[in-house]
């Protein structure tokens, strides 16, 4: 690498290598579903046809899209959702990799810091892009890119002059959370969940939003998720059942080791982050305070209700939390080393 493109800094550079990470999920993603539509060539139909088991029958918001695509642009739907995948895929990460160099933490850093904040964004979005055909299902990378962009909301407010800025980031918040209620209603629940928390401290200054509109808002989302749900639940598929699986599954996550293996493997980064900023170690930004808040709630509730063995569950909280992981990497390892000025 010349001197000059080190002078540049890593944007170009982590740019196309971001780009050729996420073309390579998309191949592998879709094999995978072309591997089960071979399977199954009526893969999904039941979702659409409403026939499904809970709770997947609940979760229509991607697969209803896909199959609007299908059909109108006379492509298979597998091959709508891995255009699907791929657009929510390139606006998480590369609005992750925005946010990341926003931050104060990779602001302050030497050339050499901003570097290895570049190096470490690109090793945990390989790492968590290789999990997404890992129990594959059409809603993860969709959700994924819903859940960043709340945190690009809460992060910096919509650029419109006075209260209309206000008012447009509070809608805009509140459409992708009626968005995700059709994708996954439970994600959308968790992660307001956890920022209405968070604005009750002090530290919740910092988002994007006063602490009460925030709060209201988050309010409002967890209302609609939960309304959504209910609607799915009781009024659009009331026929719609979980069979044989239960739906308690607490008990199982403990009690059959074999479900831990996975889990243990992919949640390594995020326990670290949580670990860090407990401890204080690091000085979080607000809104990635409120988004580790929401994905403490979502832990419960996963764990709650969910096999943790099928971990791309999580991963929209864990990729949307790479930043502040990235942030506590810099901070600890790389400013905190540098020697101190005369």
């Amino acid at each position: 690498m010349t001197k000059v493109e080190m002078m540049q800094g890593p944007k170009r550079a982590t740019t196309v290598l971001l780009a050729f990470i996420l073309l390579t999920t998309g191949f592998a993603d879709y094999w995978e579903y072309s591997k089960a539509y071979h399977a199954d060539p009526a893969i999904y139909a039941d979702i659409l046809h409403g026939t499904a088991i809970a709770p997947n029958q609940y979760r229509i918001g991607v697969i209803a899209t896909a199959d609007f695509m299908a059909r109108h642009a006379h492509v298979g739907l597998r091959h709508a959702f891995v255009l699907i995948d791929m657009v929510a895929g390139f606006a998480a990460v590369f609005t992750l990799f925005a946010l990341l160099r926003r931050s104060a933490v990779y602001r302050v850093a030497s050339q050499q810091g901003r570097w290895f904040a570049a190096l470490a964004f690109l090793i945990l979005v390989q790492f968590y892009m290789a999990w997404v055909t890992w129990y594959q299902r059409p809603e993860t990378l969709t959700t994924a890119a819903l859940v960043t962009l709340t945190l690009l909301l809460l992060t910096m407010r919509v650029p419109l002059p006075g209260v209309a800025g206000y008012v447009a980031t509070a809608g805009g918040m509140l459409l992708i959370a009626v968005a995700q209620g059709f994708v996954r209603a439970d994600v959308a629940f968790g992660l307001h969940a956890g920022v209405l928390l968070f604005c009750l401290t002090r530290a919740s200054a910092g988002l994007s939003l006063p602490r009460a509109m925030q709060a209201a808002t988050s309010l409002l989302a967890v209302f609609a998720a939960a309304g959504i749900q209910y609607y799915m639940m009781h009024i659009r598929y009331p026929q719609a059942s979980y069979g044989d699986t239960p739906v308690f599954q607490l008990v199982l996550n403990v009690k059959e080791p074999a479900r831990l293996i996975a889990f243990t493997l992919f949640i390594v980064p995020y326990a670290w982050t949580v670990k860090t900023v407990l401890r204080r170690q690091v000085a979080a930004e607000a809104p990635a305070m409120g988004l580790l808040c929401g994905s403490a709630v979502f832990m419960a509730m996963w764990w709650m209700a969910g096999r943790v063995e099928e971990v791309r569950i999580f991963l929209p909280f864990a990729l949307a939390l790479v930043p502040l992981t990235v942030q506590c990497a810099v901070e600890r390892w790389v400013l905190e080393k540098r020697p101190q000025e005369a």
